[in-house]
């Protein structure tokens, strides 16, 4: 097997060489989520690959030449420089601001069929967590989620190894080393961002369904389905469900139906809905604009959720959906234990404070440049 900094090293360089575009945050927010089902939406990957795998554009330096410049008023405010982190090694966890720690390395590639360039199998660099170092996976697109501690594995059938050995509406669970856990028929939902999604101790597996979504058990391999929900027909584009702190419930947008609807016009949120994982059961509905950004999207005590609107991210309260900060910028954001934000991209990582406030502002490094994706937890 290559070494993998040197996959790293050239999936950046052959990504990097197609992409003069300038860094677009809002754009790249846009279609985070269209990407992660790469066999519907081949076309949005590829722009995104384009938006990402730009690096930021840096001030230009001031001229040597002495020239007469005006005396600084006392309003201006002089930005706090972008400090750099360090290079990414694959025997050591490589652990961002905060108590943050990149679990895996999503690397796409393209491929040419009938003359035209879609998205190709992708390369996963996962951290093995008992070995405290990064080793690359032996699959390709068919990886829906990884568990939080990096033991389990969900695979989709649509990947070249797994769905030879599967039915299209499976499931698998592996181990880390791909040796197969169980096999899980479930009839899953085909929207947008409704991959399988682990609990926050990994103890559970959520898989959104046609009709509502289905909870597997890891310690009993029991899965239990909760149909005849309302999620199907109202949830929007991206159908992302997301897991509370508390790891008994499961939450999952829903549109609004009063706005225009289109293929070309992007749904409106009206609302989160939150569910019962142990009784399937509706619980509350939370008015929000956008999708919660991911199970780490909750803070901590519960009181707050990072949602994902048109214009960046925001914190809002998850009881009520008022916000409660400014807007963030970022395709990905996780709260840290400490109530702090950090907000990140294959580029760049900024340290929010709880309401939106940037902190700290520091440069990926270059390993990640070129429309990698990252996955980022808490320590």
């Amino acid at each position: 097997m290559r070494d993998l900094e040197e996959t790293l090293r050239d999936a950046v360089q052959d990504l990097a060489d197609d992409a003069p575009h300038a860094y677009d945050l809002a754009g790249a927010a846009r279609v985070q989520g269209r990407r992660i089902r790469r066999r519907r939406h081949a076309a949005a990957a590829l722009a995104v690959l384009a938006v990402v795998a730009v690096p930021f554009v840096w001030s230009r330096p001031e001229p040597r030449t002495p020239v007469v410049q005006p005396a600084p008023t006392p309003s201006v405010t002089v930005k706090a420089s972008i400090r750099p982190l360090p290079d990414f090694l694959v025997r050591t966890p490589y652990r961002l601001p905060g108590d943050a720690v990149v679990t895996m390395v999503t690397i796409p590639s393209t491929v040419i069929e009938d003359g035209a360039q879609v998205s190709g199998p992708n390369t996963y660099v996962a951290l093995d967590r008992d070995a405290g170092r990064y080793r690359q996976l032996p699959f390709d697109e068919s990886l829906a989620a990884m568990s939080p501690d990096s033991d389990r594995l969900a695979m989709s059938p649509d990947g070249k190894r797994f769905a030879a050995e599967v039915a299209r509406n499976e499931i698998g669970v592996l181990d880390a080393t791909g040796r197969r856990l169980d096999t899980l028929n479930v009839d899953t939902h085909d929207r947008v961002g409704a991959d399988p999604v682990w609990s926050p101790d990994g103890s559970r597996l959520l898989m959104p369904t046609d009709g509502g979504f289905a909870v597997y058990e890891t310690s009993t391999g029991e899965v239990r389905q909760f149909a005849d929900l309302d999620i199907s027909s109202l949830c929007s584009d991206f159908c992302s469900f997301s897991w509370l702190p508390n790891g008994h419930e499961i939450a999952a947008p829903r549109e609004d139906v009063s706005e225009p609807q289109g293929e070309s016009i992007p749904d409106r949120i009206e609302s989160v809905i939150v569910y019962s994982a142990d009784t399937g059961k509706r619980v509350r509905s939370i008015p929000m604009t956008g999708v919660p950004v991911g199970n780490q999207a909750w803070s901590p005590d519960g009181s707050s959720v990072l949602i994902r609107e048109e214009q960046g991210i925001r914190v809002v309260d998850a009881i009520t959906g008022i916000p409660r900060g400014k807007r963030m910028a970022g395709p990905d954001a996780i709260y840290l234990s400490d109530g702090r934000i950090l907000g990140y991209g294959s580029s760049f990582a900024q340290v929010y404070a709880p309401d939106g406030t940037l902190l700290e502002e520091y440069r990926m490094p270059r390993q990640f440049t070129g429309g990698m994706t990252l996955t980022v937890a808490r320590s």
